[in-house]
């Protein structure tokens, strides 16, 4: 991107903030109302749609103290005080492990760290509380793994619909933990509710995944791990975390050894082994075309110039992003696939892994760097208050080459194809500080920090109400230009959670505002129903089960 796109997105977003900031701050009143009212369940429905909103509509902050207090309100109210928690002197007492995390699948990286993680720390016990999983399976591999350490796994959401139910429930799982760690998806107020009453609730260690957005959490989290440094200091700055609550704890990775050569696995995958391959691995939702400027298309002028360069990218195939035009310039030269829980065999295919944008893909990256593979990418902005927007990590430092440009793309990427030796030699230092940190006996020093400071440490003191500091500087102005959603869609996707008559209104009043193509009856029914039909629909799909059918 050059220095005029940056000055439009500066300009956009100086504009859009306070439009995201007005409807967040009337979703805040509708939530107080309700709390006043003690309608807590479609409070804390409206206080969610008020926290994906600004989430997906940066609205110039990355907490809210006024909407924390409102969760803790309701959840001092909601949640039965069953048990009083009393904390070990020390980490020694650490046996019990509950994670939560708002839903898992086989794809995305909470699955693949929560199984690391597990496996790591394999002197306790560890339980995972799923607060909305609905219809999707939990991976048998990481079932497995949870079982072989005597935990549990705690689908809330099966038989019971509302937020505070979910979250009474959620409390009740934890009376055995030593510690709770928190993975969810940055809205989902579910723990917050559950832990409002801090006394009589274990330690808490919110795992910063989504470092760079606006998530809900801060007044119940005794420790804030963060996976990397830029997050770490973005949360003391902007989110107010005390510095002996705010730690780092590097990425788990499993250690990751070759099974196939370079060329073994290019023959795999039907390319030919003198090609020299350019891979990106990531959701197809970080791929979004920037100022008409798609994945592809930053690759055209280095394609042109290295004939023998190919571009695999996995994750966008089933996306609406239209790459189609380029790659008809270049036939198999780029070659574009679904979301694979098989990796492997890419990233071991590779020469050089490109990393995704607009959003960077810092999993990906570890992963590619494991198996030796030299590591590009983008970073367009202007200052290093932009840092969460870069990819960065402990294991990635020194190694990861960072471009302000495409023309400086084009060239970083065209040494590294006709230099062997530079290739190897920057994939293998990679690799070996990936080991160093990312591995084993190293991040389970860290997490033991962690687990120390958090069981150690006074329970945290909850934020008095007051209104959040608005930015519109860097990075704040830029995040309305790489992310965004509709209001009426967020409303849409939380409607199965409210209780009925509110569902029904707030419906009613999207179909006069946006018609009823876009609001339709379905969206009525309620998150518990919803799954089991899914369920029961995914059932009856099965080839041999509508044979059955059709005979009877």
């Amino acid at each position: 991107m050059a220095n005029d796109n940056l000055s439009l997105w500066r300009e956009e977003g100086t504009q859009t903030i306070p439009k995201n900031l007005e409807v967040f701050n009337n979703l805040l009143l509708k939530a107080e109302d309700l709390r006043k009212r003690e309608q807590y369940d479609a409070a804390a429905a409206y206080l969610q749609i008020a926290a994906s909103h600004a989430n997906l509509n940066h609205c110039g902050f990355y907490s809210c103290p006024r909407l924390e207090q409102m969760l803790l309100d309701i959840g001092q109210r909601v949640i039965s005080k069953t048990f009083s928690y009393r904390k070990e002197a020390s980490f020694s007492g650490v046996k019990k492990i509950l994670h939560i995390s708002t839903h898992i699948s086989y794809i995305g990286g909470i699955s693949r760290l929560l199984q690391r993680w597990i496996q790591q720390d394999s002197e306790r016990s560890h339980s995972v509380a799923l607060t909305k999983q609905g219809d999707l399976q939990v991976p048998a591999n990481l079932r497995n793994t949870i079982s072989r350490s005597n935990g549990s796994i705690y689908i809330l959401d099966e038989e019971i619909n509302s937020i505070t139910s979910i979250a009474e429930r959620l409390y009740e799982c934890s009376v055995d933990a030593d510690i709770v760690v928190i993975h969810t998806w940055e809205f989902d107020v579910v723990p917050t509710i559950a832990f409002a009453n801090k006394k009589n609730s274990p330690p808490i260690i919110y795992v910063n995944n989504g470092d760079h957005w606006f998530w809900v959490g801060v007044s119940i989290s005794d420790v804030v791990a963060n996976l990397r440094e830029s997050g770490m200091r973005l949360s003391e700055e902007r989110r107010g975390i005390e510095s002996e609550r705010n730690m780092l704890l590097p990425t788990i990775l499993e250690p990751l050894q070759r099974t196939l050569s370079r060329s073994e696995a290019k023959q795999l995958l039907g390319i030919d082994q003198n090609c020299i391959m350019l891979l990106s691995i990531a959701r197809a939702a970080k791929y979004r075309t920037v100022d008409r400027m798609s994945f592809a298309d930053a690759h055209v002028q280095l394609l042109k110039q290295h004939q023998q360069a190919i571009l695999i990218v996995v994750g966008p195939g089933n996306s609406n992003e239209d790459w189609s035009e380029t790659i008809h310039q270049f036939g198999d030269r780029i070659r574009v696939y679904g979301e694979t829980k098989d990796t492997a065999v890419f990233y071991q295919a590779a020469d050089i892994y490109v990393d995704s944008f607009p959003f960077v893909s810092i999993t990906s990256l570890l992963e590619a760097g494991s198996f030796g593979v030299p590591l590009v990418s983008r970073y367009p902005y202007s200052s290093d208050a932009c840092a969460t927007l870069g990819a960065d990590m402990p294991g990635l430092s020194g190694n990861l080459i960072r471009v302000r440009d495409i023309d400086e793309y084009t060239v970083v990427l065209s040494r590294l194809i006709e230099d062997q030796n530079f290739r190897s030699s920057l994939g293998q230092a990679t690799k070996s500080k990936i080991e160093a940190i990312h591995w084993g006996e190293s991040w389970q020093n860290a997490l033991n920090k962690i687990y120390h400071q958090a069981v150690t440490l006074p329970v945290v003191v909850t934020p008095l109400a007051s209104v959040e500091k608005v930015s519109l500087k860097e990075p704040d102005v830029f995040l309305p230009s790489v992310n965004g959603m509709e209001i009426n869609k967020i409303m849409q996707s939380h409607l199965p959670y409210m209780p009925f008559r509110y569902r029904l209104f707030m419906w009613l009043n999207m179909v006069r505002r946006y018609g009823l193509r876009n609001n339709p009856p379905n969206a009525l029914i309620s998150g518990r129903f919803r799954a089991k039909f899914y369920k029961l629909r995914s059932r009856l799909s099965h080839p041999l089960r509508l044979l059955m059918f059709s005979k009877l």
